[in-house]
């Protein structure tokens, strides 16, 4: 059994590359886990200026020195920054905010409607289920408006930490734009001179996720912006809100049209009740979904990653649940890079 097992150690761990690979993989990977939070701007900027590197790049095609396009490039994402902290941020909290004070009024409008039931229907429910009912319901929604007011106070504890993010992301796409060269021979530096492996996996990723991530960039804008247009054509409260969570909804595959699909129908038929209004603009989401789907994303990704329905399901269950948020927003890019890792890795014994 030990010789079996040493037979595959060396099978796995073939040459100085892959254990060292192997290393880095593994000390990524504690640092995500134990200093996620303190790592989230460096990741969040690295995102960012891998998006731009894109941009910049077709600016030089275009006929624009490096320089020029660096700094328009860099603006650009300035101005994009400031337009969403200045105007789009506080507009998204605020109907949160006015959302999450309306739902104990529209628990209560909806409790006279319930407490008619038994009478109407008294083979169906008891007055007794009805108040048992009504008694859960309350504790949940002031539980709810609890939880709220805590995360409000801890938003406001936590202002220092966000703003000081706010200043170091920018500072840090800047450094990842301007000196990306030498920071990545840097790190090359520390690995070995034999980087067979390394060179498949990164020619892989970077042809798939940089089309998936500026895919994803566009897809997000296109969709938010056609359910902003479709809501305040049709009236519909929390616009911003709902918009910016359709938008977004994109980074969750599969699942994230459905979930994102309850709050925009719950508010639409608080606000229009089972009307035709209702029906006209559920019709209308649900085409914008469609269109997205079955145009926008083959439109969008046709070189984009290659990855079963399976495979990127199970990704985004098992990385969000280590990681929550973050585990969602990063599960396509990391399953690829363990599929680049799996189709790379050395298949003989070293000599």
């Amino acid at each position: 059994m030990l010789e079996n097992l040493n037979n595959i150690l060396k099978k796995v761990f073939s040459n100085e590359e892959t254990l060292v690979f192997a290393l880095l993989l593994t000390g990524s990977f504690l640092a995500l886990f134990f200093l996620g939070d303190i790592l989230t701007p460096f990741l969040i900027s690295l995102i960012f200026a891998y998006l731009l590197i894109g941009m910049q790049s077709r600016l030089e095609q275009y006929g624009m020195n490096r320089m020029t396009s660096l700094i328009f490039t860099y603006c650009f994402f300035l101005l994009l920054g400031i337009t969403m902290i200045i105007w789009l941020g506080p507009l998204v909290y605020q109907q949160l905010q006015s959302l999450i004070l309306e739902i104990p009024k529209w628990v209560n409008s909806s409790m006279i409607f319930v407490q008619d039931i038994p009478e109407k229907y008294p083979d169906l429910i008891s007055s007794e289920q009805i108040t048992t009912f009504l008694q859960s319901l309350s504790g949940q929604i002031t539980s709810i408006s609890q939880d709220f007011l805590k995360a409000s106070i801890a938003g406001i504890q936590n202002t220092l930490t966000v703003a000081v993010n706010l200043i170091l992301l920018p500072i840090l796409v800047f450094f990842f734009l301007f000196d990306r060269k030498s920071i990545i021979s840097g790190f090359l530096s520390i690995l070995p001179q034999e980087r067979e492996m390394l060179k498949k996996v990164w020619v892989e990723m970077d042809g798939q996720l940089s089309n998936y991530a500026r895919g994803k960039a566009i897809e997000i804008v296109i969709v938010g912006i056609a359910a902003a247009g479709i809501f305040m054509f049709f009236g519909l409260q929390y616009t911003a809100l709902l918009s910016v969570l359709v938008g977004f909804s994109v980074l969750i595959p599969f699942l994230g049209a459905f979930i994102v699909t309850i709050p925009v129908a719950a508010i639409g038929i608080l606000q229009f009740g089972l009307t035709f209004d209702f029906w006209l603009l559920l019709g209308a989401y649900l085409i914008l979904q469609i269109l997205d789907g079955n145009l926008l994303v083959p439109l969008l990704f046709s070189d984009a990653v290659k990855l079963h329905p399976v495979i990127i399901m199970l990704a985004v269950f098992v990385f969000g649940g280590m990681f929550g948020f973050w585990g969602v927003f990063f599960a396509i890019p990391i399953a690829t890079l363990i599929k680049a890792i799996w189709n790379s890795w050395p298949r003989k014994l070293a000599p």
